[in-house]
């Protein structure tokens, strides 16, 4: 009997303990994108084209651009017709939206460190297991594990990945969430306002499909 109330009371502490430290999704994503200055000029990335600005503002790249975030050891590809908003591609944060920015096609990482003791692997399944029960009550359309080993012969990166079922006058988003081997938990979502999503749906899908990590 001891056993069994030991074995309890420890499932349960890992439970609250993953429920409690599992980063949650980034809310109101495009909330502020009246307020982003179309005027930056963004960055060229790694390949690609160039930004074309014109008295209106930026008008987005000419061509698909690679960008190289050296910093935390992974890539993207944004297409032709997109400009940077804020932040920087190789830093811990950025937004790039489609122009124009009436179009509301957005996309964006985040990126935090978390403790070393932090049970990523553990997060990752509960938070798979919760998105597939949320499949079945409509908030989201699907859930997959999404692992990217890279050029790592350790663990490599564990994570999952989400689109979620828009709200009439909400904001409908394609979320890819992982942790790699430093336990850093990056958030990286492509969104747009529902009404707007399957239009930009394609454009969100490919950047989302091109992030690799090394």
């Amino acid at each position: 009997m001891k056993k069994i109330v030991s074995t309890t009371i420890t499932s349960i502490g890992v439970a609250l303990l993953v429920s409690a430290c599992v980063p949650t999704t980034t809310t109101g994503v495009l909330n502020s994108i009246t307020s982003v200055a179309t005027g930056s000029t963004g960055s060229t990335g790694s390949t690609g084209g160039t930004l074309n600005s014109t008295a209106g503002g930026i008008t987005g790249s000419s061509s698909a651009v690679t960008y190289e975030n050296k910093t935390y050891g992974f890539s993207f590809t944004i297409p032709a017709g997109w400009s940077k908003q804020n932040g920087e591609a190789d830093s811990d944060s950025v937004l790039f939206m489609q122009a124009p920015i009436s179009n509301s096609c957005s996309f964006q990482f985040h990126i935090t460190p978390m403790r070393k003791s932090f049970p990523a692997a553990a997060s990752v399944r509960a938070s798979l297991k919760a998105a597939k029960e949320d499949i079945g009550i409509k908030k989201l359309l699907s859930a997959k594990r999404r692992n990217d080993k890279g050029t790592s012969k350790k663990r490599g990166v564990i994570g999952w990945e989400v689109v979620e079922n828009g709200k009439a006058g909400g904001n409908q988003r394609i979320i890819y969430q992982a942790y790699d081997e430093k336990n850093r938990y990056y958030n990286l979502m492509g969104a747009a306002k529902t009404e707007k999503f399957e239009t930009c749906r394609p454009e969100l899908r490919k950047i989302i499909d091109s992030i690799k990590f090394n």
